[in-house]
C-alpha cells in the first residue's frame, strides 16, 4: 500500500490529475497493480498527498489501511481489493471510514469568510503518518514546510467506527500544537510528538491531557523515536535532542552536529544511528561494553 503523491503542479493551483488515486495497492512481488481508492481524494487535495500508509491489525476480520490524505481526512480501508460494481475488470480498496481532521474554525473565519490554504490560520492537509494503538488512531496536521508556520492539532480517532465519523468518531483533539509533519511516538501510555515550529509535546495518550511542552529553538521536520525510556529527536539546526520518556519533563543531552537533521533517528541493537544532511553516524555507548 502506498501513496501516488498526487497534487498540484507549479501553479499550486491546478490539479493536473483530479481522478488519480491518492491510495493504491500493489502486489510485493510483482509490482502488479492490485487495487486503489475511489473516495475521491485527489478531488479535494490542498496541495499534495504525501503521508505513508499505516495498517490496523485486529480491527474488523482483516485489519485496516489507515491513510492520512491531502484533504485533511483520515481514511480507513479494507486491506483486500474488489471488483468495482461498475467495471469487475478493476478493483477498489471499499472506504471502511473517514473523519476530517480539520476543525471547522480552521476553514470559516469569525465573518463567515472561507480562510485559504496555506493562510497560518486556515487549514492543512496530513503528511504524517499515523500510528494506531489499542484500536485508536492519532494523526496531526500539516503542511510543507515551505509554507511556513500555521495552527495545527492533533485528533485522537476511533479506529472500530464506520462510515463518515467526522462528529462520532473523535476521542479526543488537542490544538496547542502547531502544523506537524510528524509522526508520534507512544509508549506507556504517553504520546509524544513535535511539530514544525520546534516543540515537542508530551500527552496522555489515553485522555489528550497535556503534561509538557518543550521548545527545542528551531524547525523541526523529523518524528521523535523512544527507546530505553529515552525520546531522540533532531533539529533543523543539526542538534539531536535525548529526552526522558516521562511525565516529567527531563532533557538529558544535547548532540551538536554540522548539518541539520530532516530525518527521524533509530536505536538497532544497541546502536544509534542518526542522518544528517550530508553524513550518517552510527553511535555506541562503549562504555557497557
Amino acid at each position: 500500500y502506498v501513496t501516488t503523491s498526487n497534487g498540484q503542479d507549479w501553479s499550486h493551483v491546478n490539479i493536473p490529475s483530479p481522478f488519480a488515486p491518492a491510495l493504491i495497492c500493489l502486489d510485493q512481488e510483482s509490482g502488479e497493480l492490485l487495487g486503489e481508492e475511489v473516495s475521491g481524494i485527489s478531488e479535494r487535495l490542498m496541495h499534495c498527498n504525501w503521508s505513508s500508509p499505516a495498517f490496523a491489525e485486529g480491527i474488523g476480520d482483516d485489519g485496516l489501511v489507515i491513510f492520512g490524505a491531502g484533504d485533511g481526512f483520515c481514511y480507513g480501508f479494507n486491506p483486500n481489493p474488489v471488483p468495482d460494481p461498475d467495471d469487475p475488470e478493476f478493483h477498489i480498496l471499499k472506504e471502511v471510514f473517514r473523519c476530517d481532521c480539520v476543525p471547522q474554525k480552521y476553514k470559516i473565519d469569525e465573518d463567515g469568510n472561507p480562510i485559504k490554504y496555506p493562510a497560518p490560520e486556515g487549514p492543512s492537509e496530513i503528511i504524517a503518518t499515523p500510528v494506531v494503538h489499542d484500536n485508536k488512531i492519532y494523526v496531526a496536521i500539516g503542511q510543507d514546510p515551505e509554507h511556513g508556520s500555521g495552527v495545527g492539532i492533533l485528533t485522537c480517532i476511533d479506529a472500530t467506527q464506520k462510515g463518515d465519523i467526522t462528529k462520532s468518531g473523535k476521542i479526543w483533539t488537542y490544538d496547542k500544537i502547531n502544523r506537524s509533519i510528524s509522526t508520534a511516538s507512544i509508549v506507556d501510555g504517553l504520546l509524544f510528538i513535535a511539530d514544525y515550529d520546534g516543540f515537542i509535546h508530551c500527552l496522555d495518550a489515553e485522555t489528550g491531557e497535556p503534561y509538557w511542552v518543550h521548545d527545542t529553538m528551531s524547525h523541526i521536520w523529523s518524528s521523535t523515536f523512544v527507546a530505553d525510556g529515552k525520546i531522540y529527536l533532531g533539529n533543523e539546526d543539526g542538534i539531536l535532542l535525548i529526552m526522558k520518556a516521562g511525565k516529567e519533563k527531563e532533557v538529558l543531552n544535547e548532540i551538536q552536529f554540522d548539518a541539520p537533521i530532516y530525518s527521524t533517528p533509530v536505536v538497532s541493537n544497541g546502536v544509534l544511528y542518526v542522518a544528517t544532511q550530508t553524513h550518517l553516524y552510527a553511535l555506541e555507548n562503549t562504555d557497557k561494553k
